[in-house]
C-alpha cells in the first residue's frame, strides 16, 4: 500500500492542471491510528486501512468523523486519476484524447482549508462522495470500486462514446444481448446473410447456455455463502474449460468450432455490437484497420491503408480467381462423393440424383416435375434424393478447406509479414463470412426462381461441372 495517497488530495486547478495537495491532518490522523505506517509495516493492507478508517467515519467524535472522511477521500482522488490514465493509455491514442480530458468528468472533490465545507455551501455531490457513499468495506476495497464507479460515470461515458470508445467488456455485451436483439442488429445495421446470422445465433445460445448460466450460479452461490449485495461485477474473459463446453454445444447442434477459434468469434461478435451500441448512443463509428484485432474486415478493405493501391487490386484478382478455383473444385468433390455413395446403393438412384441436379439448377423444374421426369412417385422424394441443403452445406465446407490455405499464402505477397499471425486469425472468419453470403445467394435463388434456369455463381460452376463430366 502506499500511505501517501491517504493524506495526498488530487484535484484539478481552473487551468486543468492536475495538483497533489498534501492534508496535514489527513496525516498525522492516519498515523495516530496506524503508527506503524511510518515505519514502513509491509504486513498492514489497503483493505485494513480502510475498515478502520470506515469505522471512525461512523465514529460519534466529529473530529475522527471528518478525518476518517478525509483521508478516505484522498485515496479516492488518487484511484480517479489512475483510473483515467489506465483508460487513457488503454484507448486515448487511437482515438484522441488524454487522461486530462477525462478528468474533468470525475475529479471534481473540493476541500477547502483542509476541511469540506462543501456541505455547507452548495447541494453538489461530488463524484467521490457518491463513490465513498455507495462503498462497503465488507464486500469490496476501495480501490476496485471506485475504479469501477469511475468507469460508470454517465458524463464520462458520454464523452468517450462521442470518441467511439464503449466502457463496456466483451463478455458483459455478450451477456446482456439476447438471439433476437442479435438478429436484429445484424439485418438492419450490418446486412449479414441470413446463414450467418443463424450461425451467430447459436452461437450467442451456446455462449448463454455455458458462460451466462455459470455466471449466475456462481452469483446465487455467493450470495447464499456470504453477506452479498448482488453486484455483478466485472466478467473475466471465457476460462478454457468454458470454451470446450461452447463447443461441444454447438457440435451438438450441428456446427463445429475449435475452442480456440471460438474464443474469436466471440470476440468478433461482441466487436459488431459494440459498434452498433456507440452508434446507435450517437458515438463515433470506428474506422476499420488491420491494426483492431477484434474487428471483421472483408478481403476488400485488407489493404485500405497500403502505400501502393496497385497491390490491393492485384491481390482481389488473385483471390477472385482462387475463390473459382475452389468452388469448381468443391463442387466436383463433393457431388462425387455423394454420387459414389448412392451409386454403390443404387445405380437408378445415383442417375435420378445427377439428372434431378442438373433439372433443378440448369432447367429450373420443381420438385414435382422433377419427379416426374425421374420415375419418382411424389416430390418428396425428391427432396430426399437431392438433400440441397446438406449438398450446399458440405460444399460450403469444402470451400472454405481449400481456399484458407490458398488465400494465406497470397497474403503473404501483399502484406507486412508482422501482421501475418493477425490475419491468420481473422482470415477463417473473413472467408466464412463471404462465402456463407455466396452460399445463402445459391439457397435463396433455389427457394425463389421456378420454370428458368438459376443464374447464381454456384448454380452455374454446378451446372458446368454435370454437363462436362456427367452429361446431364
Amino acid at each position: 500500500m502506499r500511505a501517501s495517497h491517504y493524506w495526498q488530495f488530487v484535484k484539478l486547478k481552473a487551468t486543468g492542471l492536475c495538483i497533489r495537495e498534501t492534508s496535514i491532518e489527513a496525516r498525522e490522523f492516519l498515523l495516530a491510528q496506524f503508527p506503524a505506517i511510518d515505519d514502513g509495516d509491509a504486513d498492514l493492507t489497503d483493505s485494513q486501512v480502510q475498515k478502520q478508517l470506515w469505522r471512525s467515519r461512523q465514529s460519534s467524535d466529529r473530529h475522527e468523523r471528518e478525518n476518517a472522511e478525509l483521508c478516505l477521500r484522498c485515496f479516492i482522488s488518487n484511484q480517479v486519476e489512475q483510473t483515467c490514465y489506465q483508460i487513457a493509455n488503454q484507448f486515448g491514442t487511437e482515438h484522441g484524447f488524454k487522461h486530462n480530458d477525462l478528468l474533468v468528468f470525475v475529479l471534481n472533490d473540493v476541500i477547502v482549508g483542509q476541511r469540506d465545507r462543501q456541505a455547507n455551501q452548495s447541494t453538489f455531490i461530488s463524484v467521490a462522495r457518491e463513490i465513498l457513499d455507495g462503498f462497503d468495506p465488507e464486500l469490496s476495497n476501495l480501490a476496485t470500486w471506485t475504479h469501477r464507479k469511475v468507469k460508470q460515470n454517465r458524463e464520462l461515458n458520454a464523452f468517450l462514446l462521442e470518441h467511439g470508445v464503449y466502457l463496456v467488456s466483451d463478455w458483459a455485451i455478450l451477456n446482456d444481448t439476447s438471439p433476437k436483439q442479435l438478429e436484429r442488429i445484424y439485418t438492419e445495421f450490418y446486412q449479414t446473410a441470413q446463414y450467418s446470422i443463424q450461425q451467430s445465433k447459436i452461437l450467442l445460445e451456446a455462449y448463454h447456455a455455458v458462460y451466462r448460466l455459470d455466471r449466475l450460479q456462481s452469483r446465487l452461490d455467493t450470495r447464499l455463502n456470504t453477506r452479498s449485495n448482488g453486484s455483478k461485477g466485472q466478467c473475466p474473459p471465457p476460462t478454457t474449460e468454458q470454451l470446450q463446453r461452447i463447443s461441444e454445444y454447438l457440435e451438438n447442434h450441428r456446427e463445429y468450432l475449435a475452442p480456440a477459434n471460438t474464443l474469436y468469434r466471440l470476440q468478433e461478435m461482441a466487436s459488431k455490437l459494440r459498434q452498433y451500441r456507440i452508434q446507435a448512443r450517437g458515438g463515433k463509428p470506428t474506422q476499420v484497420s488491420l491494426d483492431q484485432p477484434n474487428l471483421t474486415i472483408k478481403p476488400e478493405r485488407l489493404f485500405a491503408q497500403s502505400e501502393e493501391e496497385n497491390d490491393a487490386f492485384t491481390f482481389l484478382n488473385a483471390y477472385r480467381q482462387q475463390f473459382e478455383q475452389s468452388l469448381e473444385q468443391a463442387i466436383a468433390k463433393v457431388i462425387d462423393i455423394r454420387s459414389s455413395k448412392i451409386q454403390q446403393r443404387s445405380p437408378e438412384n445415383n442417375q435420378n440424383f445427377l439428372t434431378g441436379l442438373s433439372l433443378f439448377h440448369c432447367h429450373g423444374q420443381t420438385m414435382s416435375e422433377i419427379a416426374t421426369a425421374v420415375g419418382l412417385e411424389a416430390q418428396y422424394q425428391v427432396t430426399r434424393l437431392l438433400k440441397l441443403k446438406e449438398l450446399r452445406a458440405d460444399i460450403r465446407r469444402e470451400i472454405l478447406g481449400n481456399l484458407r490455405e490458398q488465400v494465406m499464402e497470397l497474403v503473404k505477397f501483399y502484406t507486412d509479414p508482422t501482421k501475418l499471425d493477425q490475419l491468420d486469425q481473422k482470415l477463417e472468419v473473413i472467408l466464412e463470412e463471404l462465402v456463407a453470403e455466396e452460399m445463402e445467394r445459391a439457397e435463396a435463388e433455389s427457394i425463389k426462381s421456378k420454370g428458368i434456369p438459376l443464374r447464381s455463381r454456384f448454380a452455374m460452376k454446378l451446372c458446368q461441372y454435370l454437363q462436362k463430366v456427367h452429361q446431364c
